[in-house]
């Protein structure tokens, strides 16, 4: 039985009726484009505002603005195929092949040679472009890494050039990382053999297969690098690089040089694809050039809110834990203040056993008795405040410095959306660049900012101004008490000890009195400062939390435009492969780039798309709307589109399902698949090969 593709149109035709005219697909995919990069571009200059409106967040201005939207020409260029490898591997070798450029860019020994990106076309192949691209392997610096890096987004195909010898682990991360980009690879293995002389030619020519012997285990370890990705090649291709070079220029053993470099093989590989998926491409480039971007932005925004989020969450529990201590600090303050008016207006209760003579002299000594009570008052009510004050300072320090090592929040994980958005942080954290979370150090700096200053600040100037008079405010109305005591009743004084021991004795009661009335008022003010400090950081963190909940909305507006423009490009590749009423029947569309497209069809185009699925650089797979109460029941059809293999097992639960296969498929493609149609169909997707006992996977 043939395979579904290869079911004749005409009996589509015969089935659902020849498909309906429609018209040019591209400039409504231009459109869609077009109005991606505008909510874009409008997300990056309302989050670069939000930043800016705060001095709190405005240290990540930087970071923001370097994620802005740039334009892309994409219409009208050639289909571009970007050479990719490690120094040496022969890229420079196999672009002077493809196009006849000139030698100067090939290598010799280690050294590097092309450091920059060179374009040209090739010769045998018609509006393809050769796109040759610095190293990126072990020797290679990050300036070579980042200039081969940002043409990948621009690329058609990426084609990976490999030698036969070490493979080592930075050309590896590199490999990953096209992946992560979700590039179609090509893998051409560059089989070195000497060919420096005519001895060499002879050679070769003479056993060119024994040249290419022994060599699979490359593509085994290249097909892993990939498969982390959730990506399989293209295509793998052994060739001999400097054979095919050298063909262009030798007369006599052109021909066979040719042959035996067996770079025709690629060549034919890159002639199918641009001549069945030329345009298909371009949409796919047009569509990821944006992406990419779309996805650059949404991680910078994403760690900036988390950076935002993690900066209140510790200024937060430093401002809390502030407030504790403070106000520990100020009741054990308060105490000491009232034991010691108690303690020295009690000394004072025997100071008329002191008294012999009770004539008018005696309110002289009272006068000084009370200033001395006075003096003592002030100096242990100031005392204990600047005490006050220099251990709200310190217990502020201890906290800071507690906190400035606060670990930071771990990554929300929050339902089955955030598992595909986690695959897409890895491929941002591989790509990118965009560097994950910021400096702990400067989170650290920007929570001290955040406080302003903590309690220190404006309690201590607040402080300071209630010690500076104190005194006098405390007993000025009862230093007038206690004189107009002698004054009134110092004829009755003389006559009368008992009766001086219970004058003094009210006077007394009443000074500590009034004495606790004016340390509960200090204190008071000191307690109401205190709140209002921590009542402006408390606004202060509201506000700076709006930032983070502006850069929230911003990444969902992205992600609404992201899978608009997915929308459109499927319907868009629909229509270009002449499907046009299956492209109208599209109404919901998942796309992790370079892995699968997970498209919902009507009811009614479903049976169409499901016996006659079309023809796409990138594999789609369709599915009938999901049934409501297990949204995962449906998943089988998906899973037929990604391997065209009936699954062997399908357990579908409420909140999550589970299919069995039987093809071959690596487990982090299955990851990948599993991903995209968790994200698809709203719930947990597990797609397994069946262990010994029969059980899938992950179960």
């Amino acid at each position: 039985m043939k395979a579904r593709h290869d079911w004749s149109p005409e009996a589509r035709d015969q089935f659902f009726g020849p498909e309906p005219r429609s018209d040019d697909p591209l400039p409504a995919h231009s459109e869609a484009v077009a109005c991606c990069r505008s909510v874009l571009r409008e997300a990056h200059r309302g989050s670069v505002r939000a930043l800016r409106s705060h001095e709190t967040t405005a240290y990540l201005l930087d970071f923001v603005e370097a994620a802005a939207i740039a334009d892309t020409t994409t219409a009208g260029r050639p289909m571009r195929v970007v050479l990719m490898g490690r120094t040496m591997a022969g890229k420079s070798t196999l672009l002077a092949a493809l196009t006849g450029g000139s030698a100067e860019r090939i290598g010799v020994g280690a050294q590097r040679t092309s450091r920059d990106v060179f374009a040209a076309p090739a010769l045998d192949l018609q509006e393809v472009e050769i796109v040759d691209t610095p190293g990126v392997g072990a020797k290679d610096g990050a300036e070579d890494v980042a200039l081969a890096m940002a043409e990948v987004p621009g690329a058609d195909l990426v084609l990976w050039v490999a030698s036969n010898d070490s493979f080592q682990e930075e050309t590896a991360q590199a490999l990953r990382a096209v992946a992560f980009r979700g590039k179609p690879v090509v893998v051409a293995l560059n089989c070195r053999a000497r060919l420096f002389d005519e001895l060499d030619r002879e050679d070769f020519l003479d056993d060119p297969a024994s040249v290419f012997d022994q060599h699979q285990g490359h593509f085994e370890t290249i097909r892993a690098h990939l498969s982390a990705a959730g990506v399989q090649p293209l295509a793998e291709v052994m060739l001999h690089a400097e054979a095919a070079r050298q063909a262009r220029t030798d007369e006599e053993f052109g021909s066979g040089l040719k042959s035996a470099s067996r770079v025709q093989h690629l060549l034919d590989t890159l002639e199918q694809e641009s001549r069945v998926h030329r345009i298909a491409r371009r949409v796919l480039r047009a569509t990821d050039e944006v992406r990419v971007q779309a996805q650059m932005l949404s991680e910078v925004l994403a760690d900036s809110e988390q950076q935002i989020r993690d900066l209140v969450r510790v200024a937060r529990g430093l401002r809390k834990d502030q407030q504790l201590r403070a106000a520990r600090l100020v009741d054990a303050c308060q105490q000491r203040v009232e034991d010691d008016t108690v303690r020295m207006i009690g000394q004072r209760h025997g100071w008329h056993q002191t008294i012999a003579d009770f004539g008018p002299q005696v309110a002289g000594k009272w006068e000084e008795e009370q200033d001395s009570l006075i003096a003592e008052l002030d100096q242990a009510l100031t005392s204990h405040l600047n005490e006050l004050l220099r251990a709200i300072a310190e217990a502020n320090s201890a906290a800071e410095q507690e906190w400035s090592t606060a670990t930071l929040a771990a990554p929300r994980i929050e339902g089955l959306r955030d598992f595909r958005g986690l695959w897409k942080r890895r491929a941002a954290g591989a790509v990118v660049g965009a560097g994950g979370a910021l400096a702990a150090a400067l989170l650290g700096a920007k929570v001290g900012a955040l406080a302003g200053g903590a309690f220190g600040g404006p309690i201590g100037a607040g402080v300071g101004l209630i010690v500076g008079g104190v005194g006098t405010a405390l007993v000025s109305p009862l230093r007038k008490k206690v004189q107009s005591l002698f004054k009134g009743k110092g004829r009755i004084l003389e006559e009368n000890r008992e009766l001086l021991r219970v004058e003094i004795g009210n006077v007394l009661e009443e000074m500590e009195r009034q004495a606790r009335t004016q340390t509960d008022t200090i204190i008071g003010r000191i307690r109401a400062d205190l709140s209002s400090t921590a009542e402006q950081r408390a606004e202060a963190e509201v506000a700076v939390l709006d930032v983070a909940e502006l850069l929230a909305g911003q990444q969902k507006l992205i992600s609404a435009a992201t899978a608009a423009l997915d929308h459109d490009t499927a319907v868009c590749l629909l229509q270009v492969d002449g499907r046009p009423r299956l492209a109208a029947s599209v109404e919901r569309v998942t796309r992790l780039a370079g892995v699968c497209i997970a498209v919902e069809v009507t009811e009614q185009s479903f049976a169409e798309s499901w016996l006659f699925p079309p023809s796409s650089p990138e594999v789609m797979t369709f599915g009938r709307p999901p049934s409501p109460e297990i949204p995962g029941a449906r998943a089988a059809s998906y899973v037929l589109g990604l391997t065209e293999q009936v699954p062997k097992v399908l357990r579908a639960h409420t909140d999550r399902t589970s299919v069995t296969i039987d093809a071959l498929v690596p487990e982090p493609v299955l990851a990948a698949w599993s991903a995209t149609l968790s994200d698809h169909l709203g719930t947990q997707i597990t797609i397994a090969r069946p262990n010994s006992l029969g059980v899938p996977r992950n179960e």
